[in-house]
C-alpha cells in the first residue's frame, strides 16, 4: 500500500527513457558491425538451412546488397546516436536534430532504394524496401515538425 503512494521514486520517466534508447541504439550500433563482419557466414548458414544447398555464386547478389544496406544503417544510427545524446543534454528542437532527422531519413531512402534494386534477386527485399520508404516518410513528417518547434523556439528565446 505504501509502494503506491511513492512518487517518482521508481516511475519511468523521461530521462530514463531516453537513456534506455541510447543503449538500445549502441547495441545496434555493435549488432551491425558483427552482422557485417560475420555476414558471409550468416548468409551461407541461411542459405543451407532455407535452401539446403548454399550456392556461392547465387547468394554474391545478396552479400553486395547487404553490405551496401550497412553504409545507410550505420550513418541512420550515428545520427540517432547523437540526436539521443543531444536530448539527454535537454536540446531537443535544435537546427542539429533537425539536421540529423533529415540523415536518418534519407538514409532510410536509401536503403529502400537499394532494397528495391535487389527485388529482382529476392522477392522478400520488395517488402523490406517499402517498410524502409514508409519510416522514411514518417521520420520526415517528424523531422518537418522538429523543424517548426525549432523555429517557433528560436522565435521566443529572441522575444523579450
Amino acid at each position: 500500500m505504501i509502494m503506491l503512494f511513492r512518487k517518482e521514486k521508481n516511475m519511468w520517466n523521461s530521462r530514463k527513457s531516453t537513456v534506455c534508447s541510447l543503449v538500445c541504439t549502441r547495441i545496434f550500433i555493435v549488432l551491425l558491425i558483427l552482422c557485417a563482419v560475420f555476414l558471409p557466414r550468416i548468409i551461407e548458414f541461411y542459405a543451407g538451412y532455407a535452401f539446403n544447398a548454399p550456392d556461392s555464386a547465387g547468394l554474391f547478389p545478396l552479400k553486395v546488397v547487404l553490405y551496401m544496406c550497412c553504409i545507410p544503417a550505420a550513418a541512420a544510427l550515428v545520427c540517432l546516436d547523437r540526436m539521443l545524446t543531444d536530448i539527454r543534454k535537454g536540446e531537443v528542437f535544435t537546427s542539429r536534430n533537425v539536421r540529423l532527422l533529415r540523415i536518418i531519413s534519407w538514409s532510410c531512402f536509401a536503403a529502400a532504394a537499394m532494397l528495391l534494386a535487389a527485388g529482382k534477386y529476392y522477392i522478400l527485399f520488395l517488402c523490406a524496401a517499402a517498410i524502409a520508404a514508409f519510416i522514411g516518410l514518417i521520420l520526415r513528417v517528424v523531422k518537418n515538425v522538429i523543424e517548426e518547434a525549432s523555429e517557433i523556439k528560436n522565435e521566443n528565446d529572441y522575444t523579450i
